[in-house]
């Protein structure tokens, strides 16, 4: 009889579940140890091993069965995301990527990337060609369209979507909650005796299943602390690179603020160089917690735990694929510092 250390034995289990010699229940875990000449702690730590990887599941009074083979491609995950940047590098969705990967590897899984066109306006999707590769799982980051969810859903694939909060609850989701490091922001100009807060950041959007929550937070803290809300001291901007500055210009035009409250860090570049030119000092707290080069670092920010976040969404759709059921949601505090 050969005696098996643990990975040649993780590795027997493996060849014979792939070849089909194992494809139901399991022999017992004293049964496999005798076969194999191991005792049956070192067996029962290489079926914990192989039940963790989603090759086979344990049920009570049911024994160890072999699982059934994952949809599409069992190791692939496909990420959805619009096309308005790179999401290796941009200073945000670069950081929940880095974060979704690095968890995605150490669970076996590696992602394939379907990056969509949209409007650089609207943000309206161009679903006219979009299709899905196979995959055990989907990833939708940052969109909220309602066909493309609807799309995706009734693919029958295991999905969530990251990060911005979605109004229909059954969508699984990673989301950033904004609303108290907001409200703390807005106290601490309150308190340094500001009133006229401006706020450059998306204040509607074209999506039903979507809120711009970053607006309605600083809408609610300006009516808790500074009174009632003035229209004129804010502008829409989409997050995107270039539309922050344009944003500030129409509201310095019109008003004089003092203070601003940024949705979208990465661009705060523009926005200083736009208070520079305008020879306009303002205290400015930005809504991401980046960390930008050019800019000092920031006495205050709202910083969201972006890598944490792109674990989270791995975590769960992971857990979601192995089990057989749908994700589950979850909504990570942005942190006011």
């Amino acid at each position: 009889m050969i005696e098996f250390k643990q990975p040649a034995l993780v590795g027997e289990l493996r060849r014979r579940i792939a070849e089909g010699v194992y494809s139901g229940t399991l022999p017992t875990t004293l049964e496999l140890a005798a076969e194999f000449g191991v005792n049956p702690k070192t067996m029962n730590k290489a079926i914990a091993r192989l039940v963790a990887d989603g090759l086979l599941e344990r049920r009570r009074r049911s024994g160890t069965r072999v699982c059934s083979p994952l949809p599409g491609d069992g190791r692939l995950i496909e990420v959805i995301f619009e096309g308005f940047t790179t999401i290796f590098t941009h200073p945000f969705w670069g950081d929940i990527w880095s974060g979704m990967v690095e968890q995605l590897a150490a669970d076996g899984f590696r992602p394939v990337l379907n990056m969509l066109e949209a409007d650089p306006g609207s943000g309206v999707l161009d679903l006219v060609h979009f299709s899905m590769s196979p995959a055990a799982g989907r990833i939708v980051l940052g969109i909220a369209d309602p066909e493309l969810l609807r799309q995706v859903r009734s693919s029958g694939i295991p999905f969530i979507t990251a990060c911005d909060p979605l109004e229909e609850p059954s969508i699984p989701q990673v989301t950033f909650d904004f609303d108290e490091g907001i409200r703390q922001a807005v106290e601490l100009f309150f308190r340094n005796g500001c009133r006229r807060i401006a706020f450059i950041g998306q204040t509607r959007t074209l999506q039903p299943l979507q809120s711009p929550r970053k607006f309605l937070a600083y809408q609610q803290a300006v009516q808790t602390y500074c009174g009632a809300f003035d229209p004129l001291l804010v502008e829409n901007a989409r997050p995107l690179t270039g539309q922050g500055a344009p944003a500030l210009a129409a509201v310095l035009d019109r008003t004089r603020p003092d203070a601003l409250l940024a949705a979208y860090d990465h661009q705060l570049p523009e926005l200083a160089a736009l208070l520079a030119e305008r020879k306009l000092d303002l205290p400015v707290i930005g809504c991401d917690g980046l960390h930008l080069p050019g800019l000092p670092d920031a006495r205050h920010v709202v910083a969201a735990p972006r890598r944490e976040c792109g674990k989270r969404v791995a975590e769960l759709l992971v857990a979601a694929i192995r089990e057989r059921r749908e994700p589950v949601s979850m909504s990570i505090p942005a942190v006011f510092r």
